[in-house]
């Protein structure tokens, strides 16, 4: 899966992954999470993805995107107006609190990034297939200070029935990609209408799982 398969999502506005709301998880489990307007969260691959106003109400929000379409719609649809910047290989759209890093996101450098007290992935790691887990689970990695809580949200349908993305990934799957760190359950959704963000599936089951990732 390349680069240009998610430029051609864009530019066709085949974005079923894209969710009209925030996250339900965020309400029912993340909203008691102790914030400080001085933490930072980290969101990779974040799409325009409405969830970032609401970190941007509590914290500072850094996001990395691929897509320029993603990052300009987004600060478009919410009647927002950006500064942009370059910064190495990327081009950053800054509006207070929130900046979104536009480009690769494996070419992203911890040194180059403020250190992070949460990470929040709703929808990247399901994105990509099996391979394209474990590199991105090896560089998410590097971003995951001691104090940091890596907060995951993956989706498990049976693997013959649906061809990703999104790609069911299971609990022993998101314990082995992070195998050198503390996995821990917080919550469990089943998806009664099995519909994920904009696309129903056509799947027998689609359950969603929180996860709190940190170093040992």
């Amino acid at each position: 899966m390349k680069a240009e398969f998610w430029h051609k999502c864009w530019e066709k506005k085949a974005i079923g992954f894209h969710q009209d709301a925030i996250h339900p998880f965020l309400k029912s489990e993340l909203a008691q999470l102790n914030f400080s307007t001085s933490d930072t969260v980290f969101v990779p691959l974040c799409g325009k993805s409405l969830d970032m106003l609401w970190w941007a109400e509590r914290c500072q929000v850094v996001g990395s995107e691929l897509s320029e379409i993603a990052c300009q719609e987004f600060f478009a649809e919410n009647d927002l107006t950006s500064q942009k910047r370059k910064s190495d290989a990327f081009t950053v759209y800054q509006l207070d609190n929130l900046a979104i890093y536009q480009g690769d996101f494996f070419a992203l450098a911890p040194n180059k990034l403020p250190k992070f007290k949460y990470i929040y992935d709703r929808a990247a790691l399901i994105a990509l297939p099996e391979q394209m887990q474990k590199a991105y689970a090896a560089h998410l990695s590097q971003f995951i200070g001691q104090n940091t809580e890596l907060l995951l949200i993956s989706v498990e349908f049976p693997n013959e029935e649906h061809q990703g993305p999104p790609f069911s990934t299971s609990a022993q799957c998101v314990n082995e990609l992070f195998d050198h760190f503390v996995v821990e359950e917080l919550a469990v959704n089943e998806l009664k209408d099995k519909q994920f963000a904009r696309r129903s599936l056509d799947v027998s089951y689609l359950t969603e799982r929180l996860y709190r990732i940190t170093r040992s």
